[in-house]
């Protein structure tokens, strides 16, 4: 068994509706086991004791003979018994206060039995046997020393304990089987509420906040939760709805603010004559830059978030987008000591925006040539993973970010240091993962080996509804 599929079965019966499937079948299986316990046990126990009666009856029966009538009427009153007795199983022996046999259907007293048994089951040889068969009796002693043995053969009661085993083994064999079809039956039924919530959930976390749980009005648990969640989902879309508003027209109305500004300080920059001032100017004027840039890029999220665009979704090839990143990136790279690979097959498609992944790819290799300090390569890899999703990656050989910070990078306004310098709010990682989750995927950081960073894009091949 491979790693991975030791892997995997872990994860099968870590499952909850798996483990609740196994209890409920183990409960099942233990109260039946112990119900068809409980009455072989009171059939087998039933059985014996009808034998341990009858050969009761029989010694109270002869021992008051005796009592009444002396030894000689006992002899004959066991006598008249096996002759005209119809049950066949009926076991007696008289013996001798010298310890011989008197009478009865056994040759002898047998040498393990005393006088004094109160129930004992044994396998003897009746006269005229061929076998020895399985006798339960009872023994008691009587007055002038004789001793009475009085019993009853087993032989239709322990085939009678048999056919009740072998009742009792497929009647537990059949409530498993029913127990498992049941416990099957509850799993998949619980797996199909449950997964109603579940593509619920990865609709919203793809952005579309207008998913909601569908209801099958049953009016049970399940449908009263989908209730309770889509009142929630209704709330946060609402408030997501007001702030992004609120943002998206910030946003936008600065922009026109910091242009002017712009316009103003590239004039007064124009006229300055003083090398003091000038510098100020052009510092003011990067700052501006700087402003505009993040609002442009707050926009863009606002827009990716809200899924604008998504009707511009096309299938196109991964590995031509890839060589031209590379080939327009390729010149900054060299400057900066990088050289710039592509590993991506030739017929590997995608359906998705196509200008919101080259601006993923832009921040992804914008970020690498800015904080990977001390590497030499950046990596555009492209591959087809098991489940019909797609891995763009880009990996560099930098030293690459912490791992106990690597939660943190994709944060907003949020600048790793000193993995990270230079300009910039922090927006990019965060626009990247916006764009992923507008095609329906997901961003992950990761450390490469042996050292630098992996951000992965996991897009699926089938773009999300628009």
């Amino acid at each position: 068994m491979t790693r991975a599929d030791g892997l995997m079965r872990a994860g099968f019966f870590q499952s909850t509706i798996v483990r609740l499937t196994l209890a409920l079948v183990i409960a099942q299986v233990a109260a039946l086991a112990l119900g068809l316990t409980i009455i072989h046990r009171f059939t087998q126990a039933t059985i014996i004791d009808d034998a341990r009666i009858a050969a009761e009856v029989a010694r109270d029966d002869f021992a008051e003979t005796q009592r009444q009538q002396g030894p000689e009427a006992l002899v004959q009153a066991i006598r008249d018994r096996l002759t005209r007795r119809d049950d066949r199983n009926f076991v007696v022996l008289l013996k001798a206060p010298d310890g011989t046999r008197v009478v009865g259907n056994l040759s002898q007293w047998p040498a393990t039995v005393s006088d004094h048994e109160a129930w004992r089951e044994i396998r003897l040889f009746r006269q005229d046997a061929a076998e020895a068969e399985p006798i339960g009796l009872i023994t008691t002693p009587l007055p002038g020393g004789y001793a009475l043995l009085t019993g009853e053969v087993l032989e239709a009661q322990v085939q009678l304990a048999r056919a009740s085993q072998a009742a009792f083994l497929f009647a537990l064999a059949v409530g498993i089987t029913i127990a498992g079809i049941v416990a099957a039956f509850v799993a998949w039924l619980l797996g199909r509420r449950i997964d109603v919530f579940s593509r619920a959930a990865s609709a919203i976390v793809s952005g579309r906040l207008d998913a909601r749980v569908e209801r099958d009005r049953t009016g049970d648990a399940f449908d009263r939760l989908g209730v309770s969640i889509n009142a929630m989902l209704d709330r946060i879309e609402t408030l997501v709805g007001e702030l992004r508003m609120l943002t998206d027209s910030m946003a936008h109305d600065l922009r026109s603010p910091v242009a002017r500004m712009k316009a103003k300080l590239e004039q007064a920059l124009g006229r300055a004559r003083d090398p003091e001032t000038t510098a100020a100017l052009a510092g003011a004027i990067d700052e501006a830059d700087s402003l505009h840039r993040l609002l442009d890029t707050a926009l863009e999220i606002s827009r990716a978030e809200a899924g604008i665009g998504r009707d511009q979704f096309t299938r196109f090839a991964l590995a031509p987008l890839l060589e031209d990143m590379a080939e327009v990136y390729g010149p900054l790279a060299e400057d900066e000591g990088f050289a710039i690979a592509v590993t991506a097959p030739v017929d590997l498609d995608v359906v998705a925006h196509r200008e919101m992944l080259v601006r993923a790819l832009s921040n992804l290799i914008d970020n690498a040539l800015k904080y990977a300090a001390g590497g030499t390569q950046i990596r555009l890899t492209a591959v087809r993973e098991a489940g019909d999703a797609i891995d763009l990656a880009v990996i560099d050989d930098g030293p690459g970010i912490p791992s106990d910070r690597i939660a943190e990078a994709a944060r907003r306004f949020v600048r790793l240091d000193p993995a990270r310098g230079g300009s910039g709010a922090g927006l990019g990682l965060s626009l990247v993962e916006t764009i992923a989750h507008m095609h329906g995927g997901r961003m992950t950081i990761a450390p490469a080996e042996p050292h630098g960073t992996v951000v992965t894009l996991r897009l699926p091949v089938i773009a999300p509804a628009a």
